[in-house]
């Protein structure tokens, strides 16, 4: 369902025309609809839920960040050289430490073995940087851009050109439609294209809980949850089925 019918649907049912301008484009709408699909991302785990993110980098990278990632399940490495691929052992930061204690810029590269989850919140917030650069200032993004990214640290770090492969859950990209002459300009995810009514249900609870509403809150997120059940069934089905699968 295109996202823009979404949304004039969101608008009739709520009645908040207000949301819109004269052609349907967004004047407020989009931040209901796009706070309902983080709220599906986060309520289960769907189908579209996991994601792979790849990235390339040179010799000497040792951090790779990445904004829209809720949890890494899996690092995999592809080395340029030759095309071998194989998958990094997951670590602690605290077990790096103990393995590599001396400044990154020192340690010998090589092929990664180990990847860990790493923090790039600085502390204040307005830090620009550390020097020398060590385990526990994994390379901090500069100014503020760090709120929207998470990263790993690959050690050692690379020696050589490499494509890195991310594999963990995502969120959903946002929802944005635009109406200019006689063309819709709009995004989509695999909510809007597969259960658009299940955002519209977000989207509208989303709206009630701003107006403090809470039975008509109660109302749209049962439905929701009514609708999430059988999607989130499904999923553990097919869970089911494969681990079976490969048992026997």
């Amino acid at each position: 369902m295109n996202y823009s019918d979404i949304r004039k649907k969101f608008v009739e049912l709520s009645g908040r025309y207000d949301l819109v301008d004269s052609v349907w484009n967004d004047n407020g709408a989009d931040f209901f609809l796009n706070a309902g699909q983080m709220l599906l991302d986060d309520m289960i785990t769907a189908p579209k839920s996991t994601a792979r993110y790849l990235e390339k980098v040179t010799a000497g990278s040792y951090l790779v960040k990445t904004a829209g990632i809720k949890s890494v399940h899996e690092v995999w490495v592809t080395k340029h050289s030759d095309l071998s691929r194989y998958q990094l052992t997951k670590a602690t930061l605290s077990e790096l430490r103990s393995e590599y204690g001396e400044e990154i810029s020192v340690i010998q590269q090589g092929d990664p073995v180990y990847y860990a989850p790493v923090a790039l919140r600085p502390y204040p917030d307005t830090l620009s940087g550390t020097s020398p650069t060590v385990l526990d200032f994994a390379d901090l993004v500069l100014s503020d851009s760090h709120y929207t990214y998470n990263g790993i640290l690959l050690l050692p770090p690379c020696s050589e050109a490499m494509t890195v492969a991310i594999v963990g859950a995502f969120y959903s990209p946002a929802l944005s439609a635009s109406f200019n002459g006689s063309t819709w300009t709009q995004t989509k995810s695999w909510w809007t294209e597969v259960h658009p009514l299940a955002v519209l249900y977000a989207g509208l609870y989303t709206l009630e809980t701003f107006y403090r509403n809470t039975e008509g809150a109660n109302d749209w997120l049962k439905a929701l949850q009514l609708r999430l059940t059988g999607i989130d069934f499904n999923t553990a089905e097919q869970e089911a089925s494969e681990i079976n699968q490969m048992e026997g």
